[in-house]
């Protein structure tokens, strides 16, 4: 088995795996009641660092799968694929570091929402040459994200732009799954012939 199609299929697995970690966290906040947000005094600790293990779970798991977009999709545009998988990796190490320490500030939470929305609207523009969909999805998703940081940023802001925001978490988790199937389906061949200009080069 190539180097390209073990590390493929360690990236779909590692997003799945992220989206059990979302989806996990989802069930652990519903149960109480929003404990994990709100940091309840009726939530155990060791619940909250199950909680806190969850969210960084979810972000760091999806890195592999961001350096591999990030191969794949280069040959078609170096230099910003280069530029949009930095912003995706620092949101998600922003984001853990929020979710590790319980330090979400409005500044920081408005950081990542800013790149993570320039990632998955960047990465969607190149990606829907390879995969029309799941591309023009990725698009939706930052452009929602952007919307979303805005949101954060202005608080409070017209009740009518919420709603709008709140989209980016459910499409947010279809999107990871979506790209762990991606991952984890895409043939080999397609793969190498993804990869030969670099390889070329």
């Amino acid at each position: 088995m190539s180097a390209e199609r073990i590390s493929r299929r360690v990236s779909g697995v590692t997003a799945i795996l992220a989206a059990v970690a979302s989806i996990s966290w989802i069930v652990l906040n519903g149960l109480t009641r929003g404990g994990l947000d709100a940091d309840a005094a009726a939530v155990s600790p060791s619940v909250i660092r199950l909680g806190q293990l969850l969210m960084v779970s979810w972000n760091l798991l999806l890195i592999p799968a961001a350096l591999f977009l990030w191969r794949w999709l280069e040959h078609r545009n170096p230099h910003l694929m280069l530029l949009y998988t930095v912003c995706g990796i620092a949101s998600l190490l922003f984001w853990a570091y929020g979710g590790a320490t319980r330090g979400i500030t409005q500044v920081l939470e408005t950081t990542y929402l800013l790149l993570s929305g320039v990632w998955w609207l960047g990465v969607g523009s190149v990606l829907r040459d390879e995969r029309k969909g799941l591309g023009i999805f990725t698009m939706v998703l930052g452009s929602l994200t952007l919307i979303d940081a805005v949101v954060t940023f202005l608080e409070p802001v017209p009740f009518f732009l919420l709603p709008i925001a709140g989209l980016k978490l459910p499409l947010s988790l279809i999107w990871v799954v979506w790209v762990g199937v991606a991952l984890l389906a895409r043939p080999a061949a397609e793969s190498a012939t993804a990869m030969a200009p670099n390889q070329a080069a």
